[in-house]
């Protein structure tokens, strides 16, 4: 199953953003983000499994920003 991956540059940022999905039923589970993908992250991320682009539009909404978006594959 794939998922979505958004990283951000703090843990802040992270529990903001999952509150904020959190709020308006969007489901996002903090993880560690892979080693492959840190780079410009504070190692957090939080995986988007449904209604990616709703969740990246009220980041942008309310000022959150995320470094980076990956599409993960979960197997």
């Amino acid at each position: 199953m794939e998922n979505n991956l958004m990283t951000f540059s703090s843990m802040t940022a992270v529990m903001k953003a999952r509150e904020l999905l959190r709020r308006n039923g969007i489901r996002a589970v903090t993880i560690r983000t892979p080693a492959s993908l840190r780079r410009g992250s504070c190692g957090y991320s939080l995986r988007v499994p449904q209604r990616y682009e709703r969740a990246a539009e009220l980041l942008n909404q309310h000022n959150i920003s995320f470094v980076g978006a990956s599409t993960v594959d979960d197997r």
